[in-house]
């Protein structure tokens, strides 16, 4: 989109908590309003400021050194609740909530809430069908690649590591890739590493996500032409198909009444149908640039 060169300039601050899943919604949308608009972004890290409550109490609030206030803030997971709602306070900041809140959501000016969460519509409500990602679609890749993304457990599927490594296991049989890579995640469980150990597949390697680098799995899963996905890992399942790689699903059982599943199983049919998904980045950004630039 063409940006205007008399408009001015926003200042946009994005709260991280260090939770990867969080994170990255949050930059996707960033990014996206960088594509848009001019503005000026600031990552701030939550465990580096003051209490927010305190901030809140006494409507005061002492600007990081170099760091404009902010006109829009944008932040995902509960920690950055309270920092959006300092901003509000104190300078009227517009703030952006990514996933349904923990506080009420008529706090904030924008929530910004994925539909398998069954939120009602109101003014303030944008309802997303799929998590916000980056879309890097990469078309020099590794032909005999594949990526494994392992969640854990999680309150909508039943999680069973030997399960998922027998699927691995059919999978290399079945493709004889020369080079397999397995990652984990904060929810993975230590009893899947010790049964990884325990098979016999050539030329696989697994990579724990406490002893990797912060942008490995940025760097890699735009290189593969291969990702499986466990079907508990909803937003890596969407930077998968994102990355322009062939996707598929590591099945577990899901639990009774799973509003997550049906929105899983509304992507296996994408999948299996060729459907690409939208750019909800793209499309949160354009609404913000409509109702606030």
């Amino acid at each position: 989109m063409k940006k205007n060169k008399h408009e001015k300039i926003k200042v946009i601050w994005r709260f991280r908590d260090g939770k990867a899943g969080h994170d990255k919604q949050s930059l996707a949308l960033v990014q996206s309003l960088k594509n848009q608009v001019k503005c000026r972004t600031f990552d701030i890290n939550v465990q580096s400021q003051r209490n927010p409550i305190l901030n809140i109490i006494f409507k005061n609030y002492k600007l990081p050194e170099g760091i404009t206030k902010p006109d829009i803030a944008i932040g995902a997971g509960h920690k950055t609740h309270l920092h959006l709602l300092a901003l509000k306070r104190c300078f009227g900041t517009k703030i952006v909530v990514i996933m349904k809140p923990s506080l009420p959501l008529k706090l904030f000016d924008l929530c910004v809430i994925p539909k398998h969460d069954d939120v009602k519509s109101g003014s303030n409500i944008f309802i997303t069908n799929f998590p916000l990602v980056n879309f890097n679609l990469n078309t020099k890749k590794k032909e005999n690649t594949a990526l494994f993304l392992i969640g854990g457990p999680s309150k909508h599927f039943y999680w069973d590591s030997k399960i998922v490594l027998e699927q691995i296991k059919n999978i290399s049989k079945k493709f004889k890739f020369k080079k397999l890579l397995i990652t984990t995640s904060r929810r993975t469980p230590i009893d899947f590493i010790n049964e990884f150990n325990k098979l016999k597949i050539k030329n696989i390697k697994l990579y724990e996500h406490t002893k990797i680098i912060n942008d490995w799995l940025d760097k890699n899963i735009i290189k593969v032409k291969n990702i499986w996905v466990t079907n508990d890992s909803y937003s890596m399942l969407i930077e998968a198909i994102a990355s322009g790689a062939y996707t598929d699903i590591l099945e577990l059982k899901t639990k009774q009444g799973s509003s997550l599943s049906r929105e899983i199983n509304a992507i296996k049919k994408r999948i299996r149908n060729n459907i690409t998904i939208q750019n909800e980045a793209e499309r949160v950004s354009k609404f913000i640039q409509k109702i606030w630039f």
